[in-house]
Formats: structure tokens, sequence, C-alpha cells
């Protein structure tokens, strides 16, 4: 039976990214923990790349970087394409009040944001500086206008960048050979990152902010800890590790608490949902999204593990690894449920991962399933011809 699907005309939307933090490793944190029960959980949804600015321009405009303008390293302080419309253009055009705190502003447009800001230093609080913004937000908005507030919780990259990042390259033995020593550095970045959740989630609740607000708590990507030499952390590869990771609707008039949705999504997915939910009808007179509104996916029957329908796209070009290409996407991927295609440009490789029965991508099998593997090239064409459009 499918949930009712109700509009909430005029709620606040609070969307909390966590960068970096890995679906895999969220039990970590009894904060996570608990916090995911409150609500509906994406739990198997794929980034469009493996790295915060294509991610953060792509979920603000449901579009994949090719369609938007925005997919390469060298592409900052760019905005997206006329043609594409930002999640707070239209908030700003529908009456909502704007105002983000971002990693940096070179990644993220400001177009549509009344007030964007960014921290300099890296040992900021950001429980205590969030928490401050949301009550600097309930102070300037107008009275009864609703609010779009997207806060960005930095610290798990900036602790990866001190410890692994410029201590480290992409072959260092002494890191890839260490694997669970990263690890567990890892889960302790991640248990701060639940400590911040949990602060601001608390603010949340104490303004009584639930009560006529959707949270979005999700991470634009994972974070690689030497499973794949050449990727120290995330950037240059597109394995599971990075690209997979997770979105939590939390309202319970149209997200159930404690649901869990484990079928294929996307990032680019995010917008769509949120205008959905919100009864914001996209604007006619810019490029369609290639996002989907994901509401209907709640209490509708899981789809066939191998089917070709939900179809997740990936691309990424390293700053650094093996095959460095800042200026345009040389990496790319396409992902069902079961399946994952990669073609490597530079070196024109291709790998293929039966990800039910491997994983952790060992396994590359593309001599062994033609079939296969030609399907899923079909979908990278039809995927690219849609982002020329």
């Amino acid at each position: 039976m499918i949930f009712n699907v109700i509009s909430l005309k005029n709620y606040n939307i609070i969307f909390l990214l966590i960068d970096g933090a890995r679906i895999d490793r969220l039990s970590q944190s009894e904060h996570f923990t608990n916090i995911i029960k409150q609500g509906t959980f994406y739990s198997h949804m794929i980034a469009h790349a493996p790295y915060t600015l294509v991610q953060m321009n792509s979920i603000f405009t449901g579009m994949y970087g090719g369609k938007n303008g925005i997919d390469a390293y060298y592409k900052m302080f760019k905005h997206p394409k006329d043609n594409c419309k930002t999640l707070a253009e239209y908030f700003t055009e529908n009456g909502w009040y704007t105002q983000g705190d971002a990693m940096r502003l070179s990644l993220v447009s400001n177009r549509g944001f009344k007030k964007l800001t960014q921290q300099e230093d890296f040992n900021t609080d950001y429980a205590k500086i969030h928490c401050e913004i949301i009550d600097e937000v309930l102070k300037t908005k107008e009275a009864n206008q609703p609010f779009f507030l997207y806060l960005h919780y930095p610290k798990i990259h900036h602790q990866i960048q001190k410890s692994v990042l410029e201590k480290y390259n992409d072959f260092s033995e002494e890191y890839f050979s260490n694997k669970e020593k990263n690890l567990e550095n890892y889960d302790s970045y991640l248990k701060c990152a639940g400590e911040y959740l949990q602060t601001v989630y608390d603010k949340i609740i104490s303004e009584e902010l639930d009560k006529n607000s959707i949270i979005i708590v999700m991470a634009d990507h994972g974070m690689g800890v030497g499973e794949k030499k050449g990727e120290k952390a995330y950037g240059a590869f597109t394995y599971d590790y990075s690209i997979r990771t997770f979105a939590l609707f939390i309202h319970p008039k149209i997200f159930p608490s404690d649901c869990k949705i484990d079928e294929l999504t996307r990032t680019i997915d995010i917008m769509p949902t949120i205008l959905g939910a919100l009864d914001i009808k996209e604007d006619p007179n810019y490029s369609p999204m290639q996002g989907e509104n994901l509401i209907p996916l709640i209490g509708a029957e899981s789809t066939h593990i191998d089917s070709f329908d939900r179809i997740a796209f990936c691309e990424t070009g390293g700053v650094k690894g093996p095959w460095p290409s800042p200026n345009k996407p040389n990496v790319k991927c396409v992902r069902t449920k079961k399946w994952k295609l990669i073609h490597n440009l530079n070196p024109n490789t291709w790998e293929l991962y039966n990800l039910i029965d491997d994983p952790q991508e060992i396994n590359n099998i593309i001599d062994n399933h033609h079939d296969i593997t030609e399907k899923l090239k079909t979908k990278f064409i039809e995927i690219e011809e849609d982002c020329r459009k």
C-alpha cells in the first residue's frame, strides 16, 4: 500500500550536509543511529560525483554536471548554466527566506541565496556556529515566512586533509598497508560528526522547528581509507566507498519514522523530492531536472534486483591519482542495484562488477558478461545524450 502523499506548503527546509560521511560506518555513531530512526532513510543513494563541487551543484539543480555545466574541479566559482534553475532560486521566487553556510563559497552557487557564508577557520566549532545561524534566521526572516537553511559540516574532510591528503601521495605504501588504522581514524572523525548532528538536531527540537520543517540529513559523498591504490580518499575513482551515500528526510506527515528505502536512488533526486513535498511545480522555462521525486517509493513494492529501470550515473576527473583530469571528467560509471560498469577514458579500460556478490569491487568480470556490458553501455549513451540536450 502506497503511503499517502500530502504536500507541506510553506514548511521550512533545514538541509544538513555531513561532508564525507560513509554510509557503511554510520552505525559507529549512536547519534546517527538514533536520528536515522526519526525519518525515512534512503540507504542506497548514489552520488553523481565523488567530490563536493560537482555534487553540490548537482544536488541543487537536480541535474548531472554535463547538463548544468559544473562537471570538473577547475570549474570552481562558476554558476550553473543560465537555463538551470537552482533550488534556492525556486525557494526565493516562491516566498522562502534563504540562507546557507557552505564549506567554501567556491563550491556552491549563491544564486537564489539571500545570504551565503563560509567559515575560514578549520578549528571552527560548527555546532555552535550553526546553532547561532538558526537563531539568526529566526530573527531575520519575516514573520510567518518559511525558510530554506543549508548547513554544511566539513570537519571530516578537514581532518582527512590534515591526516591523509597533506601527508601521503596516492601510492604511499605506508598509508595503503594500514587500512585498519585508517578506518579507526576515520571512525573517530565520524563520531565527532555525529555529536555535531545531535547538537544541531536538539537545537531544532528546542525551537520546535520539527513541527513545521522538513529536516534533511545527507552526505555529499563517502571517503576511502586505502581500499584502492591510486586514491587516498576520494575524487579519482568511482568505487562505492566514495559514491554510495544516503539521505534522511524527517517529517512525520510525509516521511514516516523508522522507514528504510533500499531502492537505488540518486543525489539528483533530492531537489525534485523537496519540491514535490512542498508542491512547488517545476518551472517549464528552464531545462527539466533529470532527478525524480522519491516520495512515491515510500510504501511501494521493491523492484527486482536485476532491474535496469533505475540507473545512476557518476563521473569524476581527479586532481591527482593515476589519471589526473581536473578540467573534464575522465572516469565514468553507470550503476544499477546489482551491476556497475566503469569506463576509464584515458587508458580506455572498462570494469564490470557484480555488487551483490562482490561489494568491495575486487573482481573485474568485464570479459564474462557481454550482454550486461552492452546494456549498460547503452545507458551511458542515453544519459550523455540527455546531458547534451
